[in-house]
């Protein structure tokens, strides 16, 4: 049974008109370090689901560093897979005891497909968000115990404000899964864009340097690591593309 041209209520875009009921567009599955944010260096397991409702396309040609999850041309390369599939691919690593990233895309358009995976896995569990999409923590109850990472587009993104900030979707996460944090691309001095998104929410904030590779990676790192300094921010690396740039499966 196939739906036809579901929309997402808070930004209109179709999620799942080609997607099966009870599967989930997957673009890779693989074991790997964290390479950013509040837990970088942590061994990991990476859900990467395909489909994002946003494009970024400030961030260079290919917008997301994960482009071949967000870019509708490799949709081929995605698997729509079931619950079960994904459960026992992340079974293959759970002697190591790695953390669960679950990953874009925009892994929160499938929330309640990929609920299942969240009751069932013991361990911790970290979303990597855009946080525009709206959960029902209610019925969801679960995702209380997840951690968010927020990845709010600021403007150099090149998506409109009223596209990527959704104010009261952020704070029903900050409330609701109080280990979440943010974290934001950046390139030059935003603290007035970061001020206004995280305005009256008391969790951590980490900033990354802008770059596709190593070379505009190390060329942003610098302004970004006295930026974090001056405003009190956690500084992070992007450990992944300081050592592979936009490859797959690290």
């Amino acid at each position: 049974m196939r739906i036809e041209n579901e929309k997402d209520k808070n930004t209109g875009v179709p999620t799942k008109s080609l997607e099966f009921v009870g599967h989930i567009p997957v673009s890779e599955i693989f074991y790997s370090i964290q390479g950013e944010g509040k837990y970088a260096g942590h061994p990991s397991v990476f859900v990467r689901v395909g489909g994002c409702n946003l494009r970024c396309p400030g961030f260079g040609k290919m917008g997301c560093d994960s482009y071949y999850a967000v870019d509708k041309t490799y949709k081929s390369e995605w698997r729509l897979m079931s619950v079960e599939e994904i459960k026992k691919e992340i079974s293959k690593y759970k002697d190591k005891k790695p953390h669960l990233v679950i990953t874009g895309g925009e892994p929160t358009l499938y929330y309640k497909e990929l609920y299942p995976i969240v009751e069932w896995y013991d361990g911790l569990i970290t979303v990597e968000t855009n946080a525009t999409i709206d959960i029902d923590f209610e019925k969801y109850p679960k995702y209380r115990d997840v951690v968010f990472a927020m990845s709010v587009k600021l403007s150099n993104s090149g998506e409109k404000y009223k596209k990527r900030v959704k104010k009261e979707v952020i704070k029903k996460y900050a409330y609701n899964a109080k280990k979440s944090f943010f974290k934001f691309v950046i390139d030059k001095d935003l603290k007035s864009e970061i001020d206004d998104i995280t305005e009256n929410i008391d969790l951590p904030i980490f900033c990354m340097p802008l770059g596709a590779d190593k070379a505009e990676l190390e060329k942003n790192a610098p302004f970004v690591f006295e930026f974090c300094l001056q405003n009190g921010y956690c500084y992070s690396d992007r450990i992944h593309i300081r050592l592979f740039g936009k490859k797959k499966g690290v």
